[in-house]
């Protein structure tokens, strides 16, 4: 009877274990056939990923289907402080483009940013979101250490964007500053006296000579002290 039972708990015990096996493969299978993994869990750089698109948030920023949501790598639009009028006009363009759309992810060294969103560059039906809003002087380009795969495309957009005086180039730059100070790790450009600095390390940081020098560096204006 003892030996019997052994066996019979032996038994359950491997039916539990492939039961587990069986779970586990299924939830992958599902994120798998989604497009997307786990919430938390970074992305794959190595190959896009699809998903639907519910809304967009603003014009860098849109929610898909699974509850993620992605922020626009390499740019960045104007918060309404910033430019109501703007910010408004970049949501819009971006709802045009994306919501309601099925979308495809592609990622760079850093799958998502500090608040755990996804960080991708969106592609719809071939076009890539991120360039067309830049293009259309709807976005600043805003690259970061960990954010150069299109690099070469979303400056080239930028630099059409101001020759034709579209969006938020529409007015000619003006310099307040003698110089300004990048840091290439956010891809932001500050006044020499930004608060910000003092809590970043001197060695990272960058002295560009114009505005113009860091926009064409790829450099957006600091949020807080808008140089």
């Amino acid at each position: 009877m003892q030996r019997l039972a052994g066996v019979f708990q032996d038994h359950r015990a491997a039916i539990l274990r492939s039961a587990g096996v069986v779970i586990l493969l299924s939830i992958s299978i599902v994120f798998l056939w989604r497009g997307l993994r786990a919430p938390g869990e970074p992305p794959p750089s190595d190959r896009p990923l699809k998903a639907e698109v519910i809304r967009a948030i603003s014009g860098h920023k849109l929610k898909l289907e699974t509850d993620e949501y992605v922020v626009y790598a390499g740019i960045r639009s104007l918060y309404e402080y910033e430019d109501k009028d703007l910010s408004e006009k970049a949501l819009h363009r971006n709802t045009e483009l994306v919501e309601g759309k099925e979308v495809r992810l592609r990622f760079d060294q850093a799958g998502r940013n500090r608040e755990g969103h996804l960080l991708a560059y969106v592609f719809v039906e071939g076009e890539l979101v991120n360039e067309t809003l830049v293009r259309e002087g709807l976005a600043y380009v805003r690259l970061t250490a960990t954010t150069q795969r299109f690099a070469e495309r979303l400056l080239a957009a930028q630099v059409e964007a101001r020759h034709r005086k579209r969006g938020l180039w529409k007015e000619k730059i003006t310099a307040t500053e003698r110089s300004y100070v990048g840091d290439p790790k956010y891809g932001n450009f500050h006044r020499p006296g930004c608060e910000e600095l003092t809590r970043k390390p001197p060695e990272r940081l960058k002295t560009l000579k114009s505005k113009s020098r860091a926009f064409q560096a790829g450099f957006a204006p600091c949020v807080k002290c808008r140089p």
